[in-house]
């Protein structure tokens, strides 16, 4: 089925078995709220509203649905937004900041509504707006459009946040500790051995080749120059040791 990837069905399949299934989380709480500052970047509250939601849940209030962990989120806004503008100084990019939530109901996950963010302008009084699945041809390409938008954020947050940083660039650490403070006979390094084989090689070459200024990733990525802005930012403000395991991160999303 070669249409397959404009369907909502399979834009929500993607989130738990594409490329990238770890930023889906259940959406614990209204109103959905921003970290970042205020005065900075605009009222924290979404404009994804309960009133809104409630439409889109078949006959179930937004406070049930929460409850029985049937809604959930993809939240792009805090990570991307400090950098939308400088993205979209570069030439040819049109990039929003996104939120994104999902109802499942009847064994079939469902996107329901979009939310695309600009920082706030003196030139415009509009910085965010909200997109569902309309009926008539105009807001169903529109609906589409903003898939695209969050698909692109999401190949980003993939490659910038969940690859470089939190697979290439942190186990790097490791394995120089392991190389310089175990010996090569102790059971930990026997056992981090084959994890680490070529990881350094590698990260050399990516250096070189992938990340270097107005290498690869500047030249493919949205976020252009930027792009290692980002991974940094992400680190500062995302990574903890203790979170990264996998029970552990199922756990907290």
């Amino acid at each position: 089925d070669r249409f397959s990837w404009l369907r909502d069905n399979e834009f929500a399949r993607q989130t738990l078995a594409g490329v990238n299934p770890v930023n889906i989380e259940v959406l614990k709480e209204f109103p959905i709220l921003s970290k970042l500052d205020p005065a900075d970047y605009g009222p924290p509250e979404s404009l994804i509203t309960k009133e809104l939601i409630n439409l889109e849940l078949e006959g179930m209030d937004v406070d049930e649905a929460i409850e029985n962990k049937r809604l959930f989120i993809i939240d792009y806004h805090d990570i991307l937004l400090p950098f939308i503008k400088k993205m979209n100084s570069l030439p040819g990019r049109k990039a929003y900041a996104s939120r994104t939530v999902f109802f499942y109901n009847k064994g079939v996950l469902q996107p329901i509504a979009i939310e695309v963010s600009l920082p706030p302008s003196p030139s415009s009084t509009i910085s965010k707006r909200v997109y569902t699945h309309g009926h008539d041809a105009t807001k169903y390409w529109i609906w589409k459009l903003a898939k695209a938008h969050v698909c692109s954020n999401d190949a980003g947050v993939h490659q910038l946040v969940n690859h470089w940083l939190r697979t290439h660039a942190c186990m790097e650490v490791y394995t120089i500790a392991t190389h310089r403070q175990l010996s090569s006979m102790h059971p930990i390094y026997k056992l981090l051995h084959p994890h680490m084989r070529y990881t350094l090689e590698i990260n050399a070459l990516a250096r070189q080749n992938l990340i270097n200024g107005g290498g690869i990733i500047e030249a493919c990525f949205s976020p252009g120059k930027y792009s290692m802005e980002v991974s940094s930012a992400a680190y500062k403000s995302l990574w903890r040791f203790d979170m990264e395991a996998l029970p552990a991160d199922l756990i907290s999303r």
